[in-house]
Formats: structure tokens, C-alpha cells, sequence
């Protein structure tokens, strides 16, 4: 059984169905994610409270380690909540199976609004709050200690306690622990070029991202990697040149698609390897595609 150990964003996804003209005036690109402050968040939440079509736990590496867990995989998360409805709402989406350790802040839970067009495309707006509190002592250090995987994303990288976090996480596992390293939005590959850089030293058994994001982490640095992993979206997923194709669906949309990918595919190829474990893995991602919210109930 994998034993996997994560930390990054506790958020709750707020699900809103837009047209193409309201995405353009909201002014995100299309399919990207950007970061807000609470006087924006509550704009868009005012202006768009009659189209939100649902509200459910998420944030990428607890929407991975959700999959991971369907999979049999033992799972531990490290986070940051508010002590208020929704980080409540947060945690009451963890089986006893599951185990996650966090710190309750006096900001308020992280929010993440999802803007669905209607092709099934996500754009986000996060307002992180109480995750910018998220740092080294919300680890477990016995249990990443005896954990066989790692997994982190672009997104912790963004603020100074998460990147904090990542480097603590690093220094503290043994050497025979894979890491796995999620890219997370192309545009934040970006802007958090140094913060990649700095993980050069270490080599990163899973690369996972969208081909946008390791296209333009390819343009940038260098990293030393075992295993890239690769979503194409429609056209499925591949690893180190093993292509999966997806599998016909009602697309709903594409909230949570890349998370559970990983989180399966981790999950799995230990146990069963790397074709079969993408096959799986593309299949059940496939399937959060068809459903409201970033997880499959």
C-alpha cells in the first residue's frame, strides 16, 4: 500500500457557470488561475451568486490525495483552515481513514471560485486567506517520516511559508522517498521560476501538468526528473511516452481533473506499473469530469 504525505491549499471550490462574455469582463485568461484579495472575492461572489451550481471541499493536492485514498493508498495532508464554517466544511470531507493536520488561523478559510464556460473549461480566482498560515509546524513529522511518497504542487510555492514548508518537507524525508511535484498553472510556472529552481537539487520522481505547463517550464529550467506525466485534456494522458486516450463522457467540467490524475496514478503504479496505473488513473480522472465539484463522492 502506498503511504502518501501531502501539504498545500485547504479550500473550498465555489462552482459558478458563466458565459464567454462574463469570463472576458471577470479578466482572468481563460483555463488560468489568479490570485485575489477578499474585497475582490466578494465582488464576484455578489455579482455571480444567482449562476453558482455548487460548493465542495477541494484545493489540488487534498483533491489528489481524495483519489488516492479511492485507490487504497494511505494518505496524510497538511494544511491551513479558518475555525469557521467552511474549514469545518473542509475537514468533515476526511474519512477516519484519513489523516490531516492543520492549524486553525485567524483568517478565514481559502475560496476558490470556479468559473465554468460551457465547454467544460475551468478558470479559477483563489483567495488563499488562512493558507498563507500554512508552514512547518502543520507537518507530522513521524508520519512524513515513514512515508514512501511526497506530494506538493506549484501552488504552496506561491507564498512564502508554503515554499518554507516544501524546503522543511525536503530536508526531513529519507532519500528512497519519491517526490512528486505538481506544476499546477502555467502561468504560476512562470512566476515562481526561482522557487522551481530551488528543487533542482532534488530529483523528482512525478512531474505532473497540463502540456502548457511543461511546455513552459521546458522554455525556463531544467529539472531532474524519473517519470513526466502529462494530461492532454480530451485526448487523455501519458507517461514517459506511454499515451492513454481518454474515454467518452458528458463533460461537466474540468474541476479536479489533473488532481485526481496524479493522485491515482501514484496510488497505483507501484502496485500494478505505469501503464496500467495511467490507464486507471486517466479513467477515473475521465469520471471527475463528469460530476459537479473537484471530487468523486
Amino acid at each position: 500500500m502506498s503511504k502518501i504525505y501531502g501539504f498545500g491549499n485547504a479550500l473550498i471550490d465555489i462552482e459558478i457557470q458563466i458565459n464567454e462574455d462574463q469570463l472576458a469582463s471577470i479578466g482572468i485568461p481563460k483555463g488560468s488561475m489568479q490570485h485575489i484579495n477578499k474585497d475582490k472575492k466578494d465582488i464576484l461572489l455578489h455579482e455571480y451568486k444567482d449562476l453558482i451550481r455548487s460548493k465542495n471541499p477541494g484545493g489540488s493536492i487534498a483533491n489528489s490525495l481524495f483519489a488516492a485514498e479511492n485507490f487504497g493508498a494511505s494518505t496524510c495532508f497538511s494544511c491551513s483552515i479558518g475555525d469557521d464554517e467552511d474549514g469545518h466544511l473542509f475537514l468533515d470531507s476526511y474519512s477516519k481513514k484519513q489523516k490531516v493536520f492543520y492549524n486553525f488561523s485567524e483568517e478565514p478559510t481559502g475560496v476558490c471560485l470556479v468559473f465554468i464556460t460551457p465547454d467544460g473549461e475551468r478558470t479559477m480566482a483563489s483567495n488563499l486567506s488562512a493558507n498563507y498560515q500554512l508552514n512547518p509546524q502543520c507537518i507530522n513529522s513521524e508520519l512524513l517520516e515513514s512515508c514512501n511518497y511526497l506530494l506538493f504542487d506549484n501552488f504552496s510555492l506561491a507564498t512564502d511559508s508554503g515554499n518554507k514548508t516544501a524546503h522543511y518537507c525536503l530536508g526531513n524525508i529519507k532519500n528512497e522517498v519519491k517526490v512528486c511535484f505538481g506544476l499546477a498553472d502555467s502561468k504560476l510556472v512562470s512566476e515562481n521560476l526561482d522557487k522551481i529552481r530551488d528543487l533542482s537539487n532534488k530529483v523528482i520522481h512525478c512531474l505532473s501538468g497540463n502540456k502548457l505547463e511543461h511546455d513552459e517550464l521546458d522554455k525556463n529550467i531544467s529539472l531532474s526528473f524519473q517519470n513526466r506525466l502529462i494530461s492532454h485534456g480530451v485526448n487523455g494522458a501519458s507517461i514517459n511516452g506511454i499515451q492513454i486516450s481518454a474515454p467518452k463522457i458528458k463533460l461537466v467540467n474540468t474541476n479536479g481533473a489533473g488532481d485526481s490524475l496524479i493522485g491515482a496514478y501514484i496510488a497505483l503504479e507501484e502496485e500494478i506499473g505505469q501503464e496500467k496505473a495511467l490507464e486507471e488513473a486517466v479513467n477515473y480522472s475521465s469520471k471527475v469530469c463528469s460530476v459537479n465539484g473537484p471530487r468523486l463522492r
